[in-house]
């Protein structure tokens, strides 16, 4: 890939998460493309799932983004596409767009403005101390009374609505029409949580054994596990699966935007992908990219585009109703 003179003299702006997630995206993707095409890129850190007020400010307005390139979850990113906020991706000019598994298109999205990258898996972190007998076979074990009080999940109970369903006898296919069972679980498990958060800086209290049990995104326990005696399973009941997204907010200048493209298309090639997956311990959709070691087993899917062991709500579904499952969240957990 080579740019132009002038994509030399610019710096490229990227939306990134901090921790395991901002460094894997500098070290697979950021930092090659800088020494393949002389732009830099600079980083802008965000913390949570939520698009950040200046951002969301300027896709309003009409005004120049404050970022080039957002790396988001897929519901913001689904969200911004279908409110316009989103510029096209041209499959003329990243012809790789063509090359991915299914996954990478968003499903309820206008065509091609979002692609994502690759597959998250929850799972269950467990402290290696309040299991000495070894890793938790069922998700029931978060309502155990030992674990009262020492179990974080993240802010608005993301990611376990379809755990939650299985677990109270329902059926993730009546997911969003009859969630009741999703609720009744949720109720009973709110007395058992200690923390809604993100992953940063909970090392600190799984350090000092405050808690037991975390529901996370795969790569945050790897994170943990690089100082701290973590480990991770997939209950028996299976687990739930998300996916993040890249995508160019509308009002990116048009030569700005061409470099946005070419970054995009350099992170979606198989051998950057192999590398930042691997770095993240996420599941790639290019179907040339190996897969990452710690996701070859058999209670986790064999490639993006396999369902095996997953509990799957589409993409589009959360996206269309993350509002009304935010606030019965916050009605049941006050």
């Amino acid at each position: 890939m080579h740019a132009g003179p002038d994509a030399r003299e610019m710096t490229l702006r990227v939306q990134t998460w901090g921790g395991r997630w901002g460094s894997a995206l500098r070290s697979a993707v950021s930092r090659p493309f800088e020494q393949a095409t002389g732009v830099r890129v600079r980083h802008e850190q965000r913390v949570g799932l939520a698009l950040s007020p200046s951002l969301l400010g300027a896709l309003r307005t009409g005004k120049r983004p404050p970022v080039d390139v957002v790396w988001s979850n897929s519901v913001p990113a689904l969200n911004a596409a279908l409110a316009g906020h989103c510029e096209p991706l041209d499959p003329d000019r990243m012809p790789v767009l063509g090359a991915l598994r299914d996954r990478s298109r968003p499903d309820g999205a206008p065509a091609r403005s979002v692609v994502h990258p690759y597959v998250v898996y929850y799972v269950l972190g467990y402290h290696e101390e309040a299991f000495p007998e070894g890793p938790p076979r069922s998700w029931h074990v978060l309502l155990d009374e030992r674990h009262r009080g020492r179990i974080a999940l993240y802010p608005h109970g993301n990611g376990l609505h379809a755990i939650a369903q299985t677990l109270q006898g329902g059926r993730v296919e009546d997911i969003p029409a009859d969630m009741e069972a999703c609720w009744s679980f949720l109720r009973r498990l709110r007395p058992q949580i200690a923390e809604l958060e993100y992953s940063i800086g909970m090392e600190e209290r799984l350090r000092a054994r405050h808690l037991d049990l975390c529901f996370r995104a795969l790569p945050n326990v790897l994170a943990f596990q690089t100082d701290l005696p973590v480990g991770w399973c997939v209950p028996a009941e299976g687990t739930a699966d998300t996916t993040d997204a890249l995508w160019i907010p509308r009002g990116t200048p048009e030569g700005v935007r061409d470099i946005a493209m070419r970054y995009i298309a350099f992170a979606l090639r198989p051998d950057v992908q192999q590398d930042w997956c691997r770095r993240l311990g996420v599941m790639p959709v290019h179907p040339a990219a190996r897969i990452p070691p710690m996701l070859h087993r058999s209670d986790l899917p064999a490639h993006a585009d396999d369902f095996r062991g997953i509990l799957h709500v589409p993409e589009s579904v959360k996206a269309r109703r993350q509002t009304e499952w935010e606030e019965k969240f916050a009605e049941i957990f006050g």
